[in-house]
């Protein structure tokens, strides 16, 4: 699994879909969706995920969530989401005016 984060508007989907040549058509933005589509979009609106379960059906699943602020209940639940994402995640970037930085992970990944 890859995770994606960045501010809104920062360029997350283009990038992936451009490293990995991937249409819209393959980015799920629900969870439901996400069990079977290459790319998730939107992580930010499910802070409930289950995650064991979208990962035990699509183990190679692109994640990409916006970066939310900090003290907002719903913000403490997807950055707690984003921290436990990010610790099983094989390669972790963060998206900044479109420019990535690797957070976690060696190589290319596409």
């Amino acid at each position: 699994m890859i995770l994606i984060i960045g501010g809104a508007g920062q360029g997350k989907l283009d990038y992936v879909l451009q490293k990995t040549g991937y249409g819209p058509a393959q980015v799920a933005r629900t969870p439901e969706e996400a069990r079977t589509r290459p790319v998730f979009a939107g992580l930010e609106d499910w802070p409930e995920l289950d995650e064991a379960a979208l990962l035990e059906a699509n183990p190679d699943v692109i994640l990409i969530c916006d970066e939310v602020g900090c003290g907002v209940v719903p913000g403490e639940a997807v950055g707690r989401l984003c921290c436990r994402l990010a610790e099983r995640a094989e390669r972790v970037e963060r998206i900044f005016c479109g420019l990535p930085m690797v957070l976690k992970g060696e190589g290319p990944w596409n």
